[in-house]
Parts: structure tokens; C-alpha cells; sequence
């Protein structure tokens, strides 16, 4: 679990007090301590908006509605302008009670509030109740990125689809441009793949590309980019890579292929493969680098196939 994930009883709740008077401080921090939750305590709201900006922010924060410097409706209203990510569930704690202060102060942002002087038991069930709404938030949050997760990545390879690819690369090109820093381009095509599936059956074809891929990932750096471009090709981005560097992985991969027989369901297969490589200084879109890419590795198919050619 990270230390940023709530158990299944609300553990690991990191709690933001933010009151100015002592006594109703001191309660409310001895109050959440006694009940197990990580509790912080500042004076006043631009303390809390420090806190609240902090790497691992406060789960949930109870905020005084009139507090010195920035009062809690000021805070709830910063929290939901300007603060990305996590969600903050805020419980303001006033002594205004009219149903105009009410409305106000979920208006403001606010997600819930007490009045005072606070019950200790009322307190507990209002902090329980949005421990369990941050629960379910990041549980959507969760499901969320596995669901990303997953769209980005092809289910045979485990490799980047071609669009999660092309939508890295977009944001690579705009970094090398930034920074004057080159950018490599490979393009893979295995050899004849065409045959392997009519000789040894398609469910031997895909072992051989799962294969393919694997070793296409040992290839490459951590921070490098691979992808499934379709069928039996592969793309490879490779940030800060001049041309030299660039042939030498691109032969290192060539050389990952045909160096050893892929195990498959059907026995062991010869796989051999064509890459064309690409370096363009000062590219600002993908498709001239996927271009010159493709026209690299047509060169390669057309010198026997089993070889590197880059773009000239």
C-alpha cells in the first residue's frame, strides 16, 4: 500500500487541523490522535495552504471558518481553484448556523461542517464519513489508470499501442526541441513473418512476437520509448541518441533477434529482422521522423532483409 492509500478502515488518514483558538485545537487534535489518524495542526490558513500544498497532502482537512491572515472559507476556495490530484475533503468548523452560512460554505468548497462548540461523537461521524468518500475517490482514481494503463499498452506484446506511442513521442519531440537535445527514431520489421504464420500456425507466430518484444525491451534504455506500430513492426524512440548511438542499438536489437532461435508452441523458429533509423535535428512533428524511419527501413528490406540502414 503507499503511503498515500487509505486502508480498508480508513488507516494511514492523514488529518489537517486548522484552528486558531488553543483550546478547541488542542481538542480536536487530542480527539483525532486517540482514534488513530496522523494529525497535523497549524494556526491559521495560510498555514493550512502550505500544509495543503505539501508532497503528501492531508486526506482530509477541519477548517475554522474564522480563522487570522486566511479564514477556512478562503482556504476551501483555494483548495478547489488551484489544487490538482488528490482530493481534499474539507469539514469547515463554525459557530455560523444559518442556512445562508450553510450554503456559503459549501459554495466555498467546503464538504461538510460542525458547529461549535463541537461533540466529540458528532465529530467522529463526520470524519469517518469523509474518510470513507476519500476511500472511494481513490478507488476511482485507481481504476482509472489501470483502465489508461491498459488502453495504452498492446495485450499481446505488453509493448505502447501505436497511438500511446505517438502521443509520447509528441511530448519527446517538444522536450528535444526545448532543450537542442537529438532524438532517434527506430523502426523494426520482422523478417517474412508472413511465413512463420503459414508454416508453424498463428499462435506460434505470436509467441514469436511477444518474444520480439521482450527482447526489444531488454534493448533499450529505461527511459526510451517502445511501442507495437502494427502487425509485425516495431517503433522505438530514443531521447538524447545521435545517429552513432542510435545504429548501435538499432544492430544490438538486430543482433538480440537473429542470435538465438525463438521458443515457441511449435519448436524453435529462426527469426531474423530489418530497422531503419532515423535522427532528425530540430524535428518538431513525428511524422517526418516516422518518414524517414520507414524510408530507412525499406533500404534495409531491399539489401537482403536482416540488416540496419539508416536515413540519410
Amino acid at each position: 500500500m503507499s503511503v498515500n492509500q487509505l486502508g480498508p478502515s480508513g488507516e494511514n488518514l492523514r488529518v489537517l487541523v486548522a484552528e486558531d483558538d488553543p483550546v478547541s485545537r488542542h481538542r480536536l487534535h487530542a480527539a483525532l490522535s486517540s482514534w488513530g489518524y496522523a494529525v497535523t495542526s497549524v494556526v491559521d490558513g495560510e498555514e493550512a495552504l502550505r500544509e495543503i500544498g505539501r508532497q503528501e497532502p492531508p486526506h482530509l482537512a477541519i477548517l475554522d471558518w474564522s480563522m487570522p491572515k486566511i479564514d477556512g472559507l478562503q482556504v476551501c476556495r483555494a483548495v478547489r481553484d488551484t489544487i490538482q490530484g488528490q482530493y481534499l475533503y474539507m469539514i469547515l468548523l463554525t459557530s455560523h448556523d444559518r442556512d445562508d452560512d450553510v450554503l456559503e460554505g459549501f459554495d466555498a468548497g467546503a464538504d461538510d461542517y460542525i458547529t461549535k462548540p463541537f461533540d466529540t461523537r458528532q465529530l467522529k461521524v463526520r470524519v469517518r464519513s469523509g474518510a470513507r468518500i476519500v476511500q472511494l475517490q481513490q478507488q476511482l482514481i485507481t481504476a482509472r489508470e489501470q483502465l489508461r494503463e491498459k488502453a495504452m499498452h498492446d495485450p499481446l506484446t505488453g509493448l505502447l499501442t501505436r497511438g500511446a506511442f505517438f502521443e509520447i513521442c509528441d511530448g519527446e519531440i517538444s522536450r528535444a526541441l526545448r532543450k537542442a537535445q537529438p532524438l532517434s527514431l527506430m523502426m523494426a520489421d520482422l523478417d517474412h513473418f508472413k511465413s512463420i504464420n503459414d508454416k508453424y500456425g498463428h499462435l506460434a507466430g505470436d509467441d514469436v512476437l511477444r518474444e520480439a518484444a521482450r527482447r526489444l525491451k531488454a534493448t533499450f534504455r529505461r527511459g526510451d520509448s517502445v511501442g507495437r506500430y502494427g502487425g509485425e513492426e516495431f517503433v522505438a524512440l530514443a531521447p538524447g541518441c545521435v545517429m552513432e548511438d542510435a545504429l548501435r542499438l538499432a544492430e544490438r536489437f538486430r543482433q538480440s533477434i537473429s542470435r538465438e532461435p525463438f521458443e515457441t508452441c511449435a519448436g524453435k523458429i529462426d527469426v531474423t529482422t530489418s530497422v531503419g533509423v532515423a535522427v532528425i535535428p530540430n524535428v518538431d512533428a513525428s511524422w517526418p521522423l516516422l518518414k524517414a524511419a520507414d524510408d530507412a527501413l525499406y533500404r534495409a528490406k531491399a539489401a537482403g532483409r536482416n540488416t540496419v540502414a539508416y536515413a540519410a
